[in-house]
Parts: structure tokens; sequence; C-alpha cells
């Protein structure tokens, strides 16, 4: 998942805010990894919230096949933004377990999209024995609601290190857990969240995003032009076991040569 259409990128705010269409056409075609299908659009801090969403996914299906994540904690953006899609291949981001689930669920079974759910209620869990327990309940709820597994990307929600030094550690365990209990349910989460007020946060990025792939990660909100993290992921495919005879790895080396 790609975070190239998202207005947490100032040039992106800028550019949505301007209806700068170059510069948003040209964020939305910088898609160098491979494993990358979905543009994540968030449009939560630009002052037109719906006309601005409708207008990024016109021109990610002008200008590219990849499928939609819709990010927004607003249900009534997100039907719009789903009828805006057409057939794309959408993903829904998010469902808490309380707040707007109800919506979020039934938008998504009369799509046909994926949903993001996030394992929080009146609480947001922070030890890996909270989140376990949190993401079991949600789960169960997403499965009563008739979503299937694989339709499901649980969000382990990767806290900055700056505040919690173990908050890299509980979500792999989160990752992990996930893995093992539900094989079919995809991971998911905001992936520059683990640096958030660091120094040289590309370090700490790369370094998580290579455990958390290791621990079984199937998908993170990325910066997908940022070259470290291409390098990271390329490689940690590898690590992982995910690239037989490395031959992706083989050939993103060579493409960059």
């Amino acid at each position: 998942l790609a975070k190239s259409s998202n207005s947490s990128i100032p040039r992106a705010q800028q550019a949505f805010e301007a209806r700068d269409a170059q510069t948003v056409t040209e964020l939305i075609r910088s898609r160098p990894l491979r494993a990358h299908r979905f543009l994540d659009v968030n449009t939560a801090v630009c002052a037109a919230r719906t006309s601005g969403m409708l207008w990024t996914i016109g021109l990610i299906r002008e200008n590219c096949d990849c499928g939609i994540m819709i990010d927004t904690a607003d249900p009534k953006v997100m039907a719009a933004a789903v009828q805006a899609a057409g057939d794309c291949p959408l993903i829904l981001n998010s469902a808490t377990i309380t707040d707007r689930f109800d919506a979020v669920t039934a938008l998504a079974k009369e799509s046909g999209a994926a949903v993001v759910g996030l394992p929080i209620d009146d609480d947001m869990p922070h030890s890996l024995e909270e989140k376990c327990q949190k993401l079991d309940f949600l789960i169960e709820k997403l499965r009563a609601a008739g979503i299937q597994d694989d339709q499901i990307y649980a969000d382990v929600l990767v806290e900055t290190l700056a505040t919690d030094g173990g908050s890299a550690k509980s979500a792999l365990g989160a990752i992990a857990y996930m893995a093992e209990n539900y094989p079919d349910v995809k991971t998911t989460c905001g992936l520059s969240n683990v640096s958030f007020g660091l120094p040289r946060r590309v370090l700490i990025n790369t370094a998580f995003v290579s455990a958390a792939m290791a621990a079984g990660l199937s998908s993170a909100i990325i910066d997908p032009v940022s070259p470290a993290m291409r390098d990271a992921i390329a490689a940690a495919r590898v690590v992982a076991g995910l690239d037989d005879y490395c031959m992706d790895y083989i050939t993103y080396i060579r493409g960059n040569e």
C-alpha cells in the first residue's frame, strides 16, 4: 500500500488544496514497488475533504490501474468515494470495534471492498496482551458482520518509539500472533508512525519494516518513492522467504544499476 495520495504529506496536501492535477498525477504515477497494489487516498486535513477525495480518485482512475484505499473516518465521505471509484479494487480504511463499524462493514459488503479493522473501542490498546485480546474481538465481530477473513486487514497499531520504547516490539508480537492464529487475515499498519518525532526517521522505518515482514506483516502504508524503503522491502522479502530464487530482488537491483 502506498501513501503518495495522502494529505499527511505536505506536498500532497498543497496539491490537493490547489487542485494541482500535474503534481497529484506525478505522485500517482510514482509507483516503483512491484508489490504495491493500492494507493491510499486521505484528504482529512484538506478544507474540502469530500470534493478533494473525489477529485483525487478521478485522477487515479485516469492515470493508473491500481486499487484504491479510501482512508477516511467519515462514513459519508467513504460512501461517496466508493461510488466515484467505480469498479476499482477497494479497501475501506477503517472500522474500529465501536465507532462507524456498522456503516463501514455495510458499505464493504455492498461494494465487495476489503476492510481495514482497528482493534480500538473506548480505549487504545498498547501492550501485546491488550492488542491480542482486542484483535480477537475485532475479527469475530467482522466475521459476524459477514466479512470474510481474506477481506480483512487487521491494523496492529504501530505507535512511535519516541514515547514508548516497547511499541515496535508489541506491534511485532501482534503481527506474529495474527499470522499464527488467523492465517487468512492480512495485517497492516501506518509504518512511519514508528519513527514519529525522531531524527533520521528512515533508519527506524527501514529497520522496522524488515523485522515486521519477517514476523509476517502482509502490508503497510508506506512512501513508495523512498529509495531506502524500496531497498529495504526488496531485501526483506528475500530474508522472509517471499521471493523465490531471489528473482524479484535480482530484477530490482539490475533495474537500478
